[in-house]
């Protein structure tokens, strides 16, 4: 394929970013746009005339005039646009979470891999330079094995009593601090350390929200005795923008990382890795990273990069999966199921 046609159903905040983003892709042509919302369509009609619109994402998937699109509707209707998209044979990235169901996402994978159709979930934090850089290190065994992982994400996404509407107040939406940030955590903790063998514990807090969690603490255990503790808080009013951190803790040594960069400390010096004894601190603008197109950050690009090459290329997504994302999802299942606080 020299070029794929590709469609965005849900034109929102993350439709508008993944629109600009996808449409910088030398090899990708918009064609088409499905949204309700008559202001956005307008929108489209007056600054983008070349871009097909329609009010029902149906129509959309019907035309013929898509092999891929990007999804980004509310989750509640994910797992209906993204089947049948496959039944129309067409390639799909979907925001995240995408079900909350894992019976609903298993089927979705199976469908997808049966049809042989590119299939990625929007995990973008897969695709940071920091902490492709922390997965290069882990899995070349500079800091050896590794016994423990601190991982963090804090961010004032809620900071006052919050009344129980919009997509936030329901985890059928995929609202609660679990689904909005703890499954960026988890996914990337399965990209770096595979699927956890166990959920140990979990505890679900809330602050400000009567029917979703704001605060989440969960204990995992994967292989080889690594455990990792996992603290989620959309509520933390010290922090303007969003912060993930992680801590490794290995035999020969540590790692510090967050979306600025990382701290390496090693108790010998690895000459392979170019590294001495010590702490060596890499800041982010030190690390290579050839993206062309920037829009919040790098890794947005690099994902939405990823799924039109995986096309193009006619492979598999070196992305996050809906078989991946599967995975994910029966995790933060389980979480619920264990949470200390039901």
């Amino acid at each position: 394929m020299e070029k794929v046609r590709v469609g965005i159903i849900g034109f929102g905040r993350m439709g508008l970013t993944h629109f600009s983003i996808i449409n910088s892709h030398p090899s990708v042509e918009m064609t088409a746009v499905a949204d309700t919302s008559s202001m956005m369509l307008n929108m489209i009609k007056k600054y983008l005339p070349q871009v097909k619109m329609y009010e029902d994402y149906k129509d959309l998937l019907n035309s013929g005039r898509v092999d891929a699109v990007i999804v980004c509707t509310p989750s509640i209707m994910h797992y209906d646009v993204c089947k049948m998209a496959a039944e129309k044979g067409l390639h799909v990235f979907c925001e995240k979470p995408f079900t909350t169901d894992p019976k609903l996402a298993s089927g979705l994978s199976e469908l997808f891999e049966s049809k042989g159709l590119v299939n990625q979930v929007g995990y973008v934090y897969r695709f940071d330079p920091v902490f492709n850089k922390v997965k290069e290190l882990t899995d070349a065994g500079v800091i050896g094995d590794i016994c423990h992982v601190g991982a963090q994400f804090l961010s004032a996404t809620l900071t006052k009593m919050q009344p129980e509407k919009g997509w936030r107040s329901k985890r059928e939406n995929g609202g609660g601090a679990t689904y909005e940030m703890g499954s960026h955590v988890i996914d990337l903790m399965e990209y770096l350390l595979g699927k956890p063998e166990k959920v140990i514990g979990s505890m679900l807090n809330k602050v400000y929200s009567e029917s979703v969690e704001d605060i989440v603490d969960v204990q995992l255990h994967y292989g080889n005795a690594t455990t990792a503790d996992i603290h989620v808080n959309w509520s933390d009013y010290t922090y303007r923008k969003p912060m993930l951190k992680l801590d490794f803790h290995g035999k020969k040594g540590k790692i510090q990382a967050d979306l600025y960069g990382y701290k390496i400390y090693l108790r010998e010096a690895n000459e392979a890795a170019g590294l001495p004894e010590g702490w060596t601190t890499v800041p982010m603008n030190m690390i290579p990273d050839p993206t062309p197109f920037y829009v919040r950050g790098t890794s947005f690009t690099n994902q939405l990069y990823e799924f039109a090459n995986s096309i193009l290329e006619n492979r598999k997504t070196g992305g996050c999966s809906f078989r991946s994302a599967t995975d994910t999802q029966e995790v933060i299942h389980t979480i619920f199921d264990n949470d200390a606080n039901k």
